[in-house]
């Protein structure tokens, strides 16, 4: 049933199958292979997916980044950035990592993240003669923090997944995605010193307190966001999926009645194109759901832990291999599913090690993260390189430095732990 199993999904993925289909479709067949459990469970199955409090923050974090981005925040957000660091070297392109990060603590989508703030930043740094193939780069791996500091879709989909705390992951990817983008911000300034004709030049302006004061009253509904949900989670006033409540009406409000950059008449499109996002995912999900109940009814998750342990000894291999699993899954496979399929297969022997259930899910975020701009999948890097015009191959290259830190980012949290997993210990 096994073989049948992943053959079966392995042959939909090869032919082009919906990630969606292909799982639920692999999973039905070797059902009707077992000849001893009802085909009634199925749809069953798929419906209990869908019955779950945690996943209804999925769709509403996605309305709320939609009415944000179309209200206007992501704008004011880079005004009050540029004013913060453009008169450092290489200021524009440092202004590009600060406006992700504090975008992505409102959106939760790593797409979202790199379109909102690309499609201001880009065109900025082209026309100050930045290097377009290093800015293409760096703005996708600026929008990969997206699913690393909360809110996180990513992580809701992780927490559903492996029964984890969605509110303690949350908070367990505040210091991971402030170290990327401190490193991406470091990286940044190196190549504006090196200086050069395929590095980034000074970006001459002078510092204004007024300035800074004024974009920073405007960017306030978008900068005060994402401590509301933090403080909000932590404080014991609302859940994760309450917070995604929260958001979408703040997100409304602020567009309709505070920058007044929404109509009534857009809220139509802004809604349909939420939902059909959310369609997407929430379907995914109750085909995971269904391959998850089918791989504990075979009891896939103990086979795959004993072999485990008696191939990997300890503690410290078994996070090796779960690194380079991940890496190379998500180097290959959309973040979504690879979470679909992995977590409950990976999460039950990373228990059996005595793994943290919060230190688990941040390390397979941030590793699905660094998956986002690395060829050939890349989501992050396709959609910054469809606004800036450059090729993949182009890009590739100005890559490598970036890479090199966020796997540096990503040994601190696997081996420090503690360097991070204090934050979510407050719950507790």
């Amino acid at each position: 049933m096994i073989g049948i199993l992943f053959i079966s999904i392995f042959i939909f993925f090869i032919i082009g199958v919906p990630i969606a289909f292909a799982i639920g479709g692999g999973t039905l067949l070797a059902i009707i292979y077992s000849g001893n459990l009802p085909l009634v469970l199925v749809p069953q199955r798929m419906f209990i997916a869908l019955d779950n409090w945690v996943l209804m923050a999925i769709p509403l974090f996605m309305l709320a980044g939609n009415l944000m981005s179309a209200g206007g925040m992501s704008k004011r957000i880079v005004l009050f950035c540029s004013e913060l660091f453009g008169f450092v070297k290489g200021g524009l392109a440092i202004i590009s990592v600060a406006a992700s990060m504090v975008f992505a603590g409102v959106s939760g989508s790593s797409t979202a993240d790199t379109a909102a703030i690309g499609s201001i930043m880009l065109p900025a740094m082209k026309e100050d003669g930045y290097n377009m193939k290093f800015a293409t780069a760096l703005q996708a791996a600026a929008g990969s923090i997206g699913p690393v500091i909360p809110p996180s879709i990513l992580m809701i989909l992780i927490g559903f997944m492996t029964d984890t705390s969605v509110a303690k992951l949350f908070l367990g990817g505040i210091v991971p995605g402030v170290l990327i983008g401190i490193g991406l911000m470091f990286i940044s300034y190196l190549h504006a010193l090196r200086g050069g004709e395929k590095y980034l030049p000074t970006k001459n302006k002078q510092f204004n307190w007024k300035r800074l004061l004024k974009t920073g009253i405007e960017a306030l509904p978008g900068l005060g966001l994402p401590f509301i949900i933090i403080f909000g989670i932590v404080g014991g006033i609302f859940t994760a999926t309450e917070a995604a409540v929260i958001a979408v009406v703040y997100g409304l409000i602020v567009g309709l009645f505070v920058y007044k950059e929404i109509t009534i008449k857009d809220l139509p499109n802004i809604f349909l194109k939420s939902a059909e996002l959310a369609c997407i995912v929430m379907f995914v999900c109750t085909t995971a759901y269904l391959f998850t109940w089918f791989a504990t009814a075979i009891h896939l998750p103990d086979i795959l832990a004993k072999f485990m342990m008696s191939k990997v000894q300890n503690k410290f291999e078994f996070l090796i291999f779960l690194n380079i699993l991940l890496l190379i899954v998500g180097m290959f496979m959309e973040s979504f599913s690879a979470i679909v399929i992995l977590m409950p297969l990976l999460f039950p022997v990373a228990q059996s090690y005595g793994i943290d259930p919060v230190h688990f899910g941040v390390i397979a975020c941030v590793n699905l993260a660094i998956g986002y701009i690395t060829p050939p999948y890349g989501a992050t890097l396709f959609v910054s390189c469809s606004l800036s015009g450059k090729s993949i191959r182009e890009v590739t290259p100005y890559i490598f430095p970036i890479l090199l830190m966020m796997l540096f980012v990503l040994i601190i949290i696997t081996y420090l732990p503690q360097s991070f997993i204090w934050i979510p210990n407050m719950l507790n």
